[in-house]
């Protein structure tokens, strides 16, 4: 990663970097994931999500959905140009960011409570456009893609290719 600028805040900096190649881009937000997992203040959040929400103790997939959930109805999605990466205190601070920025945060979120992630890139033509995070069950794995305008239960990768579109993964 080659930083270009720092945009610092209350709580903590916003990156415009830029990668030498998609698995550069891969590194940099699942050392995010690792490093804010261990956070106090994300672990509170997570569990204060999960405990409001209703689901049973020991229900890894629905508390997975629940932080999804909970991510899609307080973070407003938008589309940026330049992209730039904030790290999860930022989107929550904000209130606002784009598919990496809700992947680091609900990765972040569920491996707070234990819960494994895998991040989803997905090439859709010719292009990596998109990127979510999953969560790695013992069922398999579960897509929670919360800027999905369709919602969760549309799997985006299925809706990609039912649009016609050629669609290549790479799990990270």
């Amino acid at each position: 990663m080659r930083q270009l600028a720092e945009f610092g805040s209350d709580h903590g900096p916003t990156y415009l970097a830029e990668f030498k190649d998609l698995d550069d881009e891969l590194r940099f937000l699942r050392r995010t994931i690792t490093s804010y997992r261990m956070r106090p203040q994300i672990r509170d959040l997570a569990t204060s999500i999960i405990s409001n929400s209703g689901v049973l103790q020991r229900d890894k997939k629905g508390q997975a959905l629940a932080i999804a959930e909970w991510t899609a109805a307080n973070i407003y999605y938008i589309h940026e140009l330049p992209e730039r990466f904030q790290l999860p205190d930022e989107t929550l601070r904000s209130k606002h960011g784009d598919c990496d920025d809700y992947t680091t945060l609900i990765g972040s979120l569920i491996e707070a409570i234990g819960i494994p992630s895998i991040m989803v890139a997905m090439r859709i033509g010719m292009k990596w456009s998109h990127i979510f995070p999953a969560a790695r069950l013992p069922t398999g794995l579960l897509p929670l893609d919360a800027t999905n305008r369709f919602g969760l239960n549309v799997n985006p990768i299925a809706q990609s290719i039912a649009a016609g579109k050629a669609v290549s993964l790479k799990l990270a």
